[in-house]
């Protein structure tokens, strides 16, 4: 078997080991903090929501550990333990980051109108692509510094960050072609915004770990060494 067909197979591993850790940690998160909310508890709305996140970022913690020690064993990265550092410490914390940002950019151009005059569906776009762009960048650059080489950690954060936003703005103009449009009428009762959302982010979870787990790979020149 060639390097070039292994390193495609290392790739397509890497993209749905990415998926499956941080989507799927993502996605049972928001589950299981529902599921929470729902729960007959006399509790303040503030305490209740912040226990909801804390089940939340304790469940992508550990779903963001599996993912670095993964991701270090598919790439043949030379340092485990600190690949499975940088997943805890890259994505449960961009994640928050990325939140606050858009919930109050939300505020500021959709509530209060401050924004220009756009479409809702244009502005999820504009919102969404960067914010995911620097969520899958950063979950690269992490990755890269765990390696200790700067340069390799600016060319995860560039690959997985740009193959991630592209993969999620696809998702967005595909489903918005098959009548997924977010603000259109009827959205809400459909729960449009939450579907393209999730099923964008999980296009870009596979796009960004592909594309990390090829940079990661040829950098580790394990290719010729290991059999996949």
């Amino acid at each position: 078997m060639n390097t070039q067909l292994k390193l495609q197979q290392v790739a397509i591993r890497s993209g749905l080991v990415t998926g499956l850790f941080l989507f799927g940690g993502l996605l049972v998160g928001f589950m299981a903090a529902i599921g929470f909310t729902g729960l007959p508890m006399h509790l303040p709305e503030s305490a209740r929501t912040l226990l909801a996140m804390a089940i939340v970022l304790g469940i992508v913690g550990f779903a963001s550990a599996g993912w670095g020690r993964a991701m270090a064993r598919l790439t043949g990265a030379s340092q485990p333990r600190r690949m499975i550092k940088a997943g805890v410490l890259s994505f449960g914390p961009s994640l928050v980051l990325a939140g606050f940002i858009l919930s109050s950019l939300e505020v500021v151009i959709i509530e209060r109108g401050s924004g220009p005059s756009l479409p809702v569906h244009v502005t999820f776009t504009i919102l969404f692509v960067p914010a995911v762009f620097c969520v899958a960048g950063l979950g690269g650059l992490a990755l890269g510094l765990a390696q200790g080489d700067w340069s390799l950690a600016w060319r995860c954060a560039l690959g997985s960050g740009l193959a991630g936003s592209m993969a999620f703005l696809l998702v967005v103009l595909v489903m918005d072609q098959l009548g997924y449009r977010v603000g259109a009428p009827g959205a809400a009762a459909r729960a449009t915004m939450l579907t393209v959302m999730m099923t964008g982010n999980l296009g870009a979870a596979l796009a960004g770990g592909a594309a990390l787990g090829s940079i990661l790979t040829k950098r580790s020149g394990s290719l010729e060494s290991r059999s996949l």
